[in-house]
């Protein structure tokens, strides 16, 4: 199974219902970023607990299909340390967080010498 990451309005991802990121909130971030766009053909479909399936669509960075979103959150399946960095501004951008499977977070910081460096930091941190 794979490791995934989540972008929500809460500390714990599992709260995601709490403070839910809508569809018109993912369809204003990728309106609002040239690098985003909705994918038409990949996607990904979820069942819920009445076992109706629904298809999420996923979101292209660069071309490259590889967040979703899903009922409350934005999800990257295995992310490689770009898409992670992605992830944080698009996070900065709805007002929200990134949070990994474990509960640890990510943030970009500036170094001393203003370059940007991608920052875990573990869970309740």
């Amino acid at each position: 199974m794979a490791y995934d990451v989540h972008i929500v309005r809460t500390k714990d991802w599992l709260n995601a219902s709490d403070a839910p990121i809508t569809k018109a909130d993912v369809d204003a971030l990728v309106a609002g970023d040239p690098e985003l766009t909705w994918s038409t053909s990949d996607y990904v479909d979820m069942s819920d607990d009445a076992g109706l399936v629904t298809r999420y669509y996923m979101i292209s960075w660069n071309g490259a299909s590889c967040f979703w979103w899903y009922r409350h959150e934005i999800l990257c399946s295995g992310p490689d340390e770009s898409q992670l960095a992605k992830l944080v501004r698009m996070a900065a951008t709805i007002k929200a967080y990134v949070v990994g499977d474990d509960g640890e977070t990510y943030e970009l910081r500036k170094d001393a010498l203003g370059k940007e460096e991608l920052v875990t930091l573990p869970a309740g941190a």
